[in-house]
């Protein structure tokens, strides 16, 4: 019964526009809401201040069995659990749904500026209005509560590639490609799997993390890889926490790892599209794709490696940088 609700829940949410809901899929983001604790818990210690306690009070305020969750619980930080929550509101509330995104071109090499490409809202927009009412204490704690969550969620979003370019496939959506040993098929809805979209989503990230969602120690694994994320990239993290929150230069940073790796290091490599308008739907661009066999074997996971692990760590840092600016 429980795989039956799994996948119910996931033909849902497939079928709204644009970009599938799990951006970084569930381990992505409970790896990046871990790192971005371990941050503030830094910056608390180092300047004295209480904004680590301030998240986890107004978390507390929601209710931890909330109906339609999709990623299973596996006991992780709240931060880590709450991150995927606004994946699971955009079922019950489509409108939300171009918040976990913004369709800059693939072709565009100069940086987008607001407000291009956010006729029907973006990620962008979408996170200043969050912040400003996380910000405003003034505000009923259950809505400063509500925004803390589409925070969590927001910043590890705009840090995926695809969820800062369209190239006429709905954000690499429509893109079918065989993964390793899993080759692209047509399912059951119509649609092709894997496709790019969702190999970043999910499968590049579990498969860099050494993450199984089904393991019994799926929980450690996802802890670790967050620790060893904040080994590696020590450097990084605290060259990102010296640096102001530029919501659009994220944007236009994570925008640019869409343009020279995710697509150029496929094979066969996909151009940029010299004409764009965000398509509405798949057909008969994955028929297309198809015919030419895009794969992303084990010369492409190398490839891709040092930016997935560098997006989620910006991500982490840069999410415990905007909840501490708001919040000390």
């Amino acid at each position: 019964m429980r795989k039956l609700l799994c996948l119910a829940a996931a033909l849902i949410l497939a079928s709204f526009s644009y970009a599938p809901a799990w951006a970084w899929g569930c381990s992505g983001h409970e790896v990046v809401a871990l790192i971005a604790r371990q941050e503030l818990q830094t910056l608390d210690q180092q300047h004295r201040t209480q904004v680590l306690p301030q998240v986890e009070r107004l978390l507390a305020l929601q209710d931890h069995d909330y109906p339609h969750r999709y990623c299973g619980d596996l006991h992780l930080d709240p931060m880590a659990f709450w991150a995927t929550w606004a994946d699971d509101h955009r079922a019950a509330d489509p409108s939300t749904g171009p918040w976990h995104y913004w369709d800059i071109p693939l072709s565009q090499t100069s940086p987008a500026t607001l407000p291009q490409y956010c006729a029907e809202g973006c990620v962008v927009q979408a996170l200043e209005q969050q912040i400003a009412t996380l910000r405003d204490k003034s505000r009923p704690d259950a809505e400063r509560s509500i925004a803390l969550l589409w925070v969590l969620h927001l910043v590890g979003d705009m840090h995926q590639p695809l969820h800062e370019e369209d190239n006429n496939d709905r954000g690499g959506n429509c893109v079918p490609v065989s993964f390793l040993d899993h080759k692209a098929e047509q399912r059951p809805n119509g649609g092709y799997g894997p496709n790019l979209h969702g190999v970043w989503d999910t499968d590049l990230v579990e498969k860099i993390g050494g993450i199984h969602r089904k393991s019994p120690n799926a929980s450690m694994e996802v802890s670790l890889f967050a620790a060893r994320l904040e080994h590696d990239n020590a450097t990084l993290i605290r060259h990102s926490a010296s640096a102001p929150v530029d919501l659009i230069a994220w944007a236009n940073q994570a925008h640019q790892v869409a343009r020279t790796v995710v697509y150029s290091d496929l094979q066969p490599p996909i151009a940029s599209e010299t004409a764009t308008a965000q398509a509405g739907s798949c057909a008969p661009a994955p028929a297309e794709y198809f015919a030419r066999h895009e794969a992303a074997g084990a010369g492409y996971v190398a490839e891709a490696r040092p930016a997935v692990e560098r997006q989620l760590s910006l991500a982490g840092t840069r999410l415990a940088d905007v909840l501490y600016t708001a919040l000390r």
